[in-house]
This record gives structure tokens, sequence and C-alpha cells, in this order.
């Protein structure tokens, strides 16, 4: 047996290092001057994300998973949306 195999070594070691923006949520609700010549009491409109930013130099896989590389990415999703009320 060679004794090196058996040795710590930080050969394979990477910077995990990143920053990520986990979620976000931005809306917005008309005024109802604006509204009512519609027949609307309330009118909002909004966007919500998780996921949507990395920054990392670790390129190889999402950081945030560690060594275990080969499980399922973390997903980005988007919504947008109208909520409006007569």
């Amino acid at each position: 047996m060679i004794g090196n195999n058996l040795q710590t070594s930080s050969w394979f070691m990477r910077d995990g290092s990143f920053l990520r923006l986990k979620s976000v949520e931005f809306g917005y609700t008309l005024p109802s001057r604006i509204i009512s010549k519609a027949k609307m009491t309330n009118l909002r409109v909004y966007f919500s994300g998780t996921n949507l930013l990395t920054i990392s130099k670790f390129d190889l896989w999402d950081p945030e998973m560690g060594g275990n590389g080969l499980g399922y990415p973390i997903q980005k999703v988007y919504n947008f949306g109208i909520q409006l009320s007569f």
C-alpha cells in the first residue's frame, strides 16, 4: 500500500464561499384615483422570485450543495401576478 493514499490533503479543496439572493418580492398598488375610473377598488401588480442570483468563484455546481455535486440543482422560480378587486 502506498502511504500517500492515506494522507490528509487539501489538493481537491475549493473555495466554496458564495453570495445568494434567496428571495425577493416587489409589489406596487396603483392609487385609487387612477383605478376608480375602471370601476376597480384595488389593483396590485407584483413580482416575486427565489434563488435569483448566486455569486461564486466555484462554477462546477451549486456551492450550497457542498460535496454532493451529483444532486439536483437549485431551481430559480419567477412569479408575476396581478391582484384586483371590483
